[in-house]
């Protein structure tokens, strides 16, 4: 792969290029994601509580916990505006998660990563499609440094669904350096994960960041309400 495909996987000689708090992703190539499915609470409006996840590395150890900021008596719409706070193991904020609310007639989604919070690293858009889901990954400048790119059939039962991390000018999923996967049977470590993420090393720990906050915007658009 040309290095100026993916400026991103380019690590810096700067340690301190990325936020100190998220040091503790710059060697992991795999991360999974855990729905959390609290009891069935009985609340004034009748929906659900707030979303959260954990996320775990390959050792099965915690790396972080993901809960919604709305209080319970928002909307579940993938729509809606909402925030995620993501937390270490020492309960501190290290990651924000912000959506926007959605017009879906004449807008697309996005979301905002920031770390510290207040401060952003990275962006997801969604690049608007009939058939396919499509996303493209910017850094905290705003500009684009890959692709994100699924299937036609996404909920296709009893398989994998791969949403696939490409450069900018591929056209076709072979030329993935990584993917969000929601397997249908995982028989690695940390089984029953809902979702697994999967990139190099190289990859720059603010994007590394921003693709476990695409993870979270794609269960919201294309999961949360199936479930």
């Amino acid at each position: 792969m040309d290095s100026s495909e993916v400026t991103a996987m380019l690590s810096s000689p700067n340690p301190y290029h990325y936020p100190s708090q998220l040091e503790g992703l710059t060697r992991i190539e795999r991360l999974f994601v855990f729905r959390d499915h609290p009891e069935c609470i009985e609340v004034c409006c009748e929906v659900q509580p707030n979303r959260s996840y954990s996320v775990k590395d390959d050792s099965g150890n915690k790396v972080f916990s993901v809960t919604e900021a709305d209080d319970c008596c928002g909307s579940q719409y993938a729509e809606r505006f909402f925030v995620m706070n993501v937390t270490d193991n020492l309960n501190r904020e290290v990651i924000r998660l912000v959506h926007p609310s959605v017009c879906t007639r004449c807008s697309s989604h996005e979301l905002e990563v920031q770390s510290p919070p207040g401060t952003p690293i990275g962006y997801v858009r969604q690049n608007w499609h009939i058939l396919l889901p499509k996303f493209t990954v910017e850094n905290e400048r705003g500009e684009p440094e890959f692709k994100i790119m699924g299937p036609s059939v996404f909920w296709t039962c009893c398989t994998d669904v791969n949403f696939e991390l490409v450069p900018l000018n591929a056209a076709a999923v072979e030329r993935s350096f990584g993917r969000i996967i929601n397997p249908s049977y995982w028989a690695g470590p940390n089984p029953g994960a809902n979702f697994v993420l999967e990139f190099p090393s190289s990859l720059q720990v603010k994007m590394k960041a921003t693709v476990l906050g695409a993870c979270i915007l794609i269960h919201n658009m294309y999961y949360e309400n199936k479930q």
